[in-house]
């Protein structure tokens, strides 16, 4: 008997001879109105999930070590974020930075030993971003960073991973996402700086920003330092926190 899509019965129809059809009818009612409140939420859940929206986050292929700025010339760990997307903006989005440090045990396998946070901005807020335009994530050298202390060939021999996410929410729908991005030691350049992307167009007098630029270094004459060594005072480590460009 189908009562969910149809009330025409024709000749046949239920009566008070046949209570249990009455029972059958009204579970049939209730499964049905169940199963398509089920299959509505599934199908809106499908189209608001932004799970290509993480797609659209490009960070660097490389990461760099170099100073923090023509002026201040604290070593610093550097990657550039972007978001590809024009339509579909960002809402409270913020990165995170961390070390997973591995060894070799005695049995000769390849074990986790432990993961420690790297500060891009914690202290300041610099960690919250504005993805409006790329922008470069900084990590300053100092002597509470896992880097300090090591050398050019000390990092290459390292046994370690920089593991990077940043978080969002998509405006148009509140939904959340996390994209992730990793670089080994080989992927890390010492004395290299990102260029600039973001350039002025005097024709136009607006910002333009050059995708083709993204991935490009250049080298850095000036900073030769072998070890990440620095001496700050409270005042240059509190105006220049690790955040982003």
């Amino acid at each position: 008997m189908e009562s969910q899509h149809t009330i025409g019965y024709g000749l046949r129809y239920m009566t008070d001879l046949c209570p249990p059809a009455y029972l059958t009818l009204c579970v049939q009612c209730v499964v049905g109105v169940f199963l398509q409140t089920i299959l509505a939420g599934i199908v809106i859940a499908k189209i608001l999930r932004p799970k290509k929206r993480r797609q659209e986050m490009r960070f660097s292929r490389m990461a760099v070590i170099g100073p923090l700025d023509e002026h201040d010339k604290r070593p610093t760990l550097m990657i550039r974020l972007a978001d590809i997307q024009e339509k579909l903006f960002l809402a409270e989005s913020h990165v995170r930075l961390y070390m997973a440090c591995s060894k070799i045990n005695s049995r000769g396998d390849r074990e986790l030993i432990g993961v420690k946070d790297m500060n891009v901005g914690y202290d300041s807020g610099w960690d919250r971003v504005l993805l409006l335009w790329p922008i470069i994530v900084r990590h300053v050298i100092n002597e509470d960073s896992p880097l300090y202390g090591m050398s050019r060939e000390n990092i290459v021999k390292a046994d370690f991973e920089l593991i990077m996410t940043v978080e969002g929410i998509v405006e148009a729908t509140g939904m959340t996402f996390q994209a992730r991005t990793s670089f080994l030691p080989d992927e890390i350049l010492w004395g290299y700086k990102f260029k600039p992307m973001v350039l002025m167009n005097e024709k136009l007098s607006k910002y333009e920003v050059h995708y083709s630029f993204f991935d490009q270094t250049e080298r850095v004459c000036d900073f030769d330092a072998q070890t990440i060594e620095t001496e700050e005072t409270e005042d240059e480590h509190h105006h220049n926190a690790s955040g982003f460009l």
